[in-house]
């Protein structure tokens, strides 16, 4: 971890899964401008920011991640800041576009960010943020249906090894799974908030929520201007998923179906 080539490779991965990031947040378009990332990771998107020209600024809340995007070269001039997206260590009016891709949403304070963003951006200046899509095929299908009859089975002996060859899904991952269910009994299943948390970005998981397209548009409410638009299915648990995606009929349908709910607002 750390070397060039584990960063070529989640770069790589990135943007064959999701090159709807590149077509939405137009990175060459912030050449010059102030731009503030909330949400950094290991700065596989600020790279391409730092490329296209932009005066970057990166924030998250891991150390880890931090360590992990300072070794990258192309950052050696960029200033990544630990800090909570909910509380910004930025004056008013200090960004031309504030990106945050796939962070809110894992955050009980969602709307407090929200307000974060508005403050630091000027007048007309601009968010691109994506949050989990509750209307989606991922949300309704893949996970409230599918993932609970699968992980329902995971008590059974033997069904952890079975399910991980039917889904690609690793025998750690599925083992979490059984042990919240052994934790919390059928609660683990019934409770929609419980389950969907566990079941976005692997068990243990603290905390994830899914929005509509409406009520997104209610939490940017204090912008002048909120657009919406839906991409990514997200298949990877079914067999071949990450090939379909690849497709652009699959792609067509991830616009109206997809897990990945992206904001764009004016100030």
């Amino acid at each position: 971890m750390g070397s060039a080539e584990f960063f070529a490779e989640a770069e790589a991965r990135r943007y064959e899964l999701e090159p709807d990031i590149a077509e939405l947040v137009a990175f060459e378009r912030w050449a010059g401008r102030d731009v503030l990332e909330a949400g950094c990771g290991i700065g596989t998107d600020a790279v391409q920011f730092v490329h296209a020209g932009a005066q970057y600024r990166g924030v998250d809340f891991s150390p880890k991640a931090l360590e992990l995007a300072r070794q990258r070269p192309e950052l050696a001039e960029a200033d990544l800041v630990q800090a909570s997206i909910t509380d910004l260590p930025f004056a008013d009016a200090s960004f031309d576009l504030v990106y945050s891709n796939g962070v809110i949403h894992h955050m009980p304070e969602t709307r407090r960010a929200i307000a974060e963003f508005h403050r630091v951006l000027r007048p007309d200046g601009t968010a691109i943020v994506m949050v989990y899509h509750r209307a989606s095929l991922n949300f309704c299908v893949s996970i409230m249906v599918v993932r609970r009859g699968l992980a329902a089975l995971l008590l059974v002996p033997g069904a952890v090894r079975l399910v991980a060859r039917l889904t690609g899904e690793g025998v750690d991952v599925l083992r979490g799974h059984r042990e919240l269910l052994v934790e919390h009994g059928p609660r683990y299943l019934r409770d929609p908030a419980l389950f969907l948390s566990h079941n976005t970005d692997g068990p243990g998981n603290p905390l994830s929520k899914a929005y509509t397209a409406k009520g997104m548009r209610r939490a940017f409410a204090d912008f002048s201007e909120v657009d919406t638009l839906v991409r990514f299915l997200n298949l990877r648990a079914y067999p071949m998923g990450e090939r379909l995606e690849q497709f652009a009929v699959v792609r067509r349908l991830g616009r109206r179906l997809g897990w990945h709910l992206w904001v764009v607002a004016t100030k």
